[in-house]
């Protein structure tokens, strides 16, 4: 019995990393986001349901963004732009 529930549990873990693997990004501007309803469109029509719309939190309308997702099942919403650290030195 205990093999049998290793064998589930790799099987499980397995499928998850290709799920993983599976999942695209999208990038674009925010027409709507419901973070309520976990729904986020974008600019393109493309639309996007969340499973925790706590991610959405903070995204507005007019907002370049970066979604992670497999189909229409958002996976998570990213800066597409980040800031990054200035090379520049003081003298």
């Amino acid at each position: 019995m205990r093999n049998f529930v290793l064998a589930a549990a790799s099987v499980a873990f397995l499928a998850s990393g290709a799920a993983a693997f599976a999942a695209e990004q999208t990038e674009g501007t925010v027409t709507s986001v419901n973070a309520s309803a976990g729904t986020l469109t974008l600019q393109g029509g493309q639309s996007f349901q969340f499973a925790n719309g706590k991610q959405l939190l903070g995204i507005l309308p007019g907002q370049a963004v970066g979604v992670s997702h497999n189909g229409s099942e958002g996976l998570g919403a990213f800066n597409p732009a980040p800031a990054r650290a200035s090379s520049s030195t003081n003298s």
